[in-house]
């Protein structure tokens, strides 16, 4: 499962960082929408950015990817 987006934070809107988070927490879009007070629409257009940004194609490895995010946003861009 290789990552090869540009996967610094500063990347990432506010509001796709939340999204993130809850996905690497486990969340389902549902839950996240609830969470976040929006539409599930506007979640899975959330999602589906971080899955472009991250140059993913599955939600998995946008959990995945939640180690480098976070513990490793002083990587440069593949």
């Amino acid at each position: 499962m290789d990552v090869t987006g540009d996967y610094t934070a500063q990347n990432l809107s506010a509001r796709q960082r939340d999204v993130f988070e809850l996905i690497v927490r486990g969340l389902s879009n549902k839950e996240i929408a609830r969470t976040l007070d929006l539409a599930e629409g506007t979640v899975k257009i959330h999602v589906a950015a971080l899955l472009r940004k991250l140059g993913v194609h599955r939600r998995a490895a946008v959990a995945a990817a939640g180690g480098m995010l976070t513990e490793r946003s002083d990587v440069p861009p593949c």
